[in-house]
């Protein structure tokens, strides 16, 4: 291999796996910031996009080529909180660590300098540093590094000091965590960042540098009490950790819109962060070339999305705290794509994710792949509410994936809703598609403006109606719904009628009627 980057793509090969193998563990640890158990998977898809962006590469590609398309894909595909501090720190110590002349060629300054960058740049990327976390470990494993470079230590012994004191601060975020002391276990982001620190020392120092270390204990078994340490946490906490943080996670990319004459891209993100913990907690953006990852948990989709759609952001990813970990022990993953911003938090409450694309003709194949794999390792249903995004469903479902993939045969928001909604009403365990497609099926679709929507609505209320739904696009006051509500609750009381502020850019209004599938 050449283009001196052969232990560089070593390293980011071999800490990927190393998540993967233990991908489930860190999974079943997850109790902080919320116990939805999917840090594992999170930290998994993110070094995952990291690597896809490195295999498209030649393999005389230079060491600052391949670090870059790390950093990049990281950056770009980085799931959760964990997944978006880790993506942070990981580009810069291979920023740092190239700028040193790369990882075959570093000496052991320019390693302990990469280690405290990395770790400054890990807590600038959160709205509100947490000790005991991932933050704590970055922080120590710079300490023990410096610490080995001080006593004369060469690049091998800074990197395996790194990883002892790295896992004496992972074993402390037991007791310092409140969660993580209640569940019994350490933290998983923290326990994440230790397996590539890890796989970073038998890079530098061999197979065998690490052996005869003392591993640290990921649960304490005897406060378990047999449970798994998720279970405990949601024995322990209920929803009290989404209730605190918000029940919503909304992820987005931001982009730099370009200006003429400008020299340099403005910083988004002290402004991100700022406005994002005005609406929540868990807050985390990180930057790289033009481009800035956030992630918030929040009660408030709809402004979250607001900021992102501010920002020019593409992959604008709602999901349902509750709903999508129930949908993750079922292995039925349900992703919605959506054109109305402004019912993401409705159909994110029925779907385990919802993609946000205002603009559906020019979506992604690869933006809904990420949802799709976001939803689930096994099976997933896709749902759309717009021509262009179903069409896009379809390619990436022909696309022959590890994942199945069934898309369900929608062509408007509505249908959308209703499909999503008889989903809802399924008990756990049961197959949704059949009732997803009958209920879609069942709904007929049709626009509407402020002037004409009373009178058009009540053409579309036949006596065989159940729901009907109006969804009003930008710019259009929700009493402009009045006057149609008005009518059917008087023509047709026994129908349901719900309104939305979806927030798109045309029709002015949708509208949608759904019958009964046995009608």
């Amino acid at each position: 291999m050449t283009g001196g980057s052969s232990r560089l793509r070593h390293w980011i090969d071999s800490g990927t796996r190393a998540v993967l193998r233990e991908r489930d563990r860190l999974d079943a640890i997850n109790v902080f910031p919320v116990a939805d158990s999917d840090t594992g998977t999170n930290l998994y898809l993110t070094l995952m996009e990291g690597n896809r962006a490195v295999a498209r590469l030649p393999i005389e590609a230079s060491h600052r080529e391949v670090v870059a398309a790390f950093a990049r894909g990281c950056l770009m595909g980085a799931r959760g909180n964990s997944g978006v501090i880790v993506s942070q720190y990981l580009g810069a110590f291979l920023a740092e660590i190239d700028a040193r002349g790369g990882l075959d060629a570093v000496k052991g300054p320019g390693l302990v300098d990469a280690f405290d960058f990395a770790a400054d740049a890990a807590y600038d990327a959160v709205g509100e540093p947490m000790e005991g976390t991932i933050l704590s470990v970055a922080r120590a494993a710079a300490r023990g590094g410096r610490g080995a470079l001080d006593a004369g230590g060469d690049v091998a012994s800074i990197a395996v000091a790194a990883v002892i004191e790295a896992r004496v601060e992972l074993a402390r975020t037991t007791d310092v965590l409140a969660e993580a002391r209640e569940a019994g276990v350490v933290d998983a982001g923290a326990a994440g960042l230790v397996l590539q620190l890890e796989m970073l020392a038998e890079t530098l120092a061999g197979p065998e540098a690490l052996a005869a270390l003392d591993e640290v204990e990921w649960e304490v078994n005897d406060r378990t009490e047999g449970r798994t340490p998720a279970e405990t946490a949601v024995h322990a906490f209920g929803d009290a950790s989404s209730a605190r943080l918000g029940a919503y996670e909304v992820m987005f990319v931001a982009h730099q819109r370009r200006v003429a004459g400008q020299a340099a891209p403005d910083d988004k993100a002290p402004s991100l962060k700022s406005r994002l913990r005005e609406i929540g907690a868990s807050v985390a953006v990180t930057a790289g070339d033009a481009v800035w990852h956030a992630h918030v948990h929040t009660d408030q989709p709809e402004r979250a999305i607001a900021i992102a759609r501010g920002a020019d952001a593409s992959h604008v990813v709602v999901r349902h705290i509750p709903t999508s970990a129930a949908r993750a022990r079922m292995r039925i993953g349900i992703v919605a794509l959506t054109a109305c911003p402004g019912i993401a938090a409705a159909l994110a409450c029925s779907a385990g994710a919802v993609l946000v694309a205002p603009n559906p003709e020019e979506i992604g194949e690869d933006e809904i792949a990420r949802a799709v794999r976001d939803a689930s390792t096994g099976r997933v249903i896709v749902v759309a509410g717009a021509p262009a995004l179903t069409a896009a469903a379809r390619a990436i479902a022909a696309n022959g994936r590890d994942t199945e993939i069934v898309v369900v045969d929608s062509a408007s928001e509505p249908q959308a809703i209703a499909a999503l909604a008889a989903a809802a009403l399924l008990a756990p365990g049961v197959d949704p598609l059949p009732a997803m497609t009958r209920a879609a099926a069942a709904t007929r679709v049709g626009s509407a403006t402020p002037d004409s929507v009373a009178d058009d609505l009540e053409r579309m209320v036949t006596p065989d109606v159940e729901v009907a739904m109006v969804i009003l696009g930008a710019g259009v006051p929700s009493s402009a719904a009045d006057a149609a509500v008005g009518r059917i609750v008087l023509s047709a009381p026994g129908v349901e009628v719900h309104v939305y502020s979806g927030g798109q850019a045309a029709p002015a209004i949708i509208l949608g009627v759904e019958t009964s599938p046995d009608a």
